[in-house]
């Protein structure tokens, strides 16, 4: 994770929270969509942050390096390890998927960390992986609002689906020519119902999830 950001959301995690409830229809759709993706069991969210979706949707633990988040997942009931997903305390070959909500953005070399990933993946298990991508409405909002200064965005990174597809293939994943994806309309709150969509029709949507499966080099 970018190091410059830690004490941001350390600071402030609750405000972070807080969009949750102030966007809870935005945050409702998101949640459907992660759900369609995520299997059953031994899983963590990297970057589970204050516990959001994965109290939502079941995923038993996260990984968090910002301490005030991790607290907040706690009270969510997640089984939160403080740590940076570049160097995951995680044996290889032990979990059965990962999941990754929008924390790419948020990474110096999001390259090593999902070679962390691929590592501590069983094969066959499976890399669920969120964005917002950066050609879409709110990719583009949330990009200005970066450039003017914003907490949080100023120290985020967006990137496009195809971009996220080459580095998975680069690294041994095999990545589902599908996307569950939500449609934003300009750049307010989203309410629609997650939809089934291609990944190159996926650079449209406000929020996009990938399905990626680790298979052997």
């Amino acid at each position: 994770m970018l190091m410059s950001s830690i004490p941001i959301f350390n600071r402030y995690a609750r405000d972070y929270d807080n969009w949750y409830v102030k966007h809870a229809d935005t945050a409702e759709s998101e949640v459907k969509a992660v759900s369609m993706l995520v299997p059953r069991g031994l899983g963590i969210e990297v970057g589970v942050g204050s516990g959001f979706f994965a109290g939502r949707v079941g995923i038993p633990i996260g990984l968090e390096p910002a301490i005030a988040m991790a607290e907040l997942a706690r009270e969510r009931g997640v089984d939160v390890i403080v740590g940076v997903g570049e160097s995951m305390p995680f044996r290889d070959l032990s979990l059965d998927y990962v999941v990754i909500i929008v924390t790419i953005c948020f990474l110096d070399d999001p390259r090593k960390t999902l070679t962390e990933v691929y590592r501590v993946l069983r094969l066959g298990g499976r890399l669920i992986t969120c964005i917002v991508p950066r050609n879409s409405e709110h990719g583009k909002y949330y990009m200005e609002l970066g450039r003017r200064g914003h907490r949080f965005y100023t120290a985020a990174r967006f990137y496009t689906v195809r971009e996220l597809k080459e580095v998975l293939e680069s690294l041994g994943f095999s990545v589902n020519d599908k996307a569950i994806a939500v449609l934003s309309r300009g750049v307010g709150d989203y309410f629609e119902e997650p939809r089934t969509v291609g990944l190159t029709e996926a650079e449209n949507y406000g929020f996009t999830c990938i399905e990626a499966v680790r298979r052997d080099h």
